[in-house]
C-alpha cells in the first residue's frame, strides 16, 4: 500500500504495494468515511505529537503478536487520474498527500494476520470532511473494482515473484455502522496463486474522522480472515484516541 497520508488516500494505486515474504499481496488503500466524527472549532490546535498518540500500539493487540518494519511506503501515483475521472471528483482530492504517521506493522506468530494504522494531521477539519466525502462516493467500489481488474493491474500490484499469480480482485463497501458510528471503509477480496497453490487475500480498510485526525486502520489477511469481532474492537480502540 502506498504511504499515502489519508483517510482518502489514491485507492487503486493502493490496491497492493507488492508482495510480503510468501509472495502474497502486501496491502491495499480503500474508501474513507462519510463525514467526520465529533469535528470541532478546536481541532487547529492539532499535531503530529497527538496524532502519534493515536495510533494503536503492540498491547493493543491479542497476546502473541508481533511488531515488524512498516512496508507501506509506496508513493506512487499510478491509478489516481484515472480513478478521479472514474469517481467524477478533482484529481487533486484524489492525490493529496497531508502529514501522517505510521504504526510499526502488527502481524500474528504465523504473519497471516497484519494490522497496520496510519494517522493523517489535516490541514483542517473542512479539510479532512471533504477527503472523506470523496471516499465515501457510492462509485468507490466500482471504480476500483474496475481499475484494479483492467489494464492497470500489473501496475497497481507490482511485480510479483516467480510462480505467482494474482485473480481477479473485488472491492466492497463495508455495511453501514458495522464497525461503530461515522467508521466507513472497503474490502479488498483477491485470490493469490502461489505454486499451485491458491490462497484468498483480503485486506480491509477503516477509517474515523475527528477535527483534523483521521484514523485508518487496514487489515490484511492470507488464507482465514480476521473475526469481525477482532475488526471491531481494534477500531473501536483506534477511535477512542482521537
Amino acid at each position: 500500500m502506498r504511504n499515502r497520508s489519508g483517510p482518502v488516500r489514491p485507492a487503486l494505486a493502493r490496491l497492493a504495494t507488492g508482495l510480503v515474504a510468501a509472495g502474497l499481496v502486501a496491502g491495499s488503500a480503500l474508501g474513507a468515511v462519510a463525514a467526520p466524527v465529533g469535528a470541532s472549532s478546536g481541532s487547529g490546535s492539532a499535531s503530529l505529537a497527538q496524532a502519534r498518540k493515536a495510533e494503536l500500539v503492540l498491547a493493543d493487540l491479542p497476546a502473541g503478536w508481533v511488531t515488524a518494519k512498516n512496508t507501506n511506503n509506496d508513493n506512487s501515483t499510478v491509478g489516481d487520474a484515472q480513478l478521479a475521472h472514474c469517481v467524477g471528483v478533482a484529481t487533486s482530492l484524489i492525490t493529496e498527500n497531508p502529514p501522517s504517521v505510521n504504526s510499526p506493522q502488527f502481524q500474528d506468530s504465523s504473519g497471516t494476520l497484519i494490522v497496520n494504522d496510519n494517522v493523517t494531521l489535516f490541514p483542517s477539519a473542512k479539510n479532512a470532511a471533504a477527503e472523506l466525502g470523496v471516499g465515501a462516493n457510492p462509485k468507490m467500489p466500482g471504480c476500483m473494482t474496475s481499475l484494479a481488474s483492467g489494464p492497470l493491474k500489473a501496475k497497481l500490484f507490482g511485480k510479483t515473484p516467480k510462480g505467482v499469480s494474482i485473480g481477479t480482485p473485488l472491492v466492497s463497501a463495508i455495511a453501514p455502522g458495522a464497525f461503530g458510528p461515522g467508521v466507513v471503509g472497503y474490502s479488498l477480496s483477491v485470490p493469490v496463486v502461489t505454486h499451485g497453490v491458491t490462497l484468498n487475500f483480503t485486506a480491509t480498510q477503516l477509517y474515523a474522522v475527528k477535527g483534523r485526525l483521521g484514523q485508518q486502520v487496514m487489515f490484511t489477511a492470507v488464507g482465514a480472515p480476521f473475526s469481525i469481532a477482532e475488526e471491531q474492537h481494534l477500531m473501536s480502540v483506534a477511535v477512542g484516541r482521537l
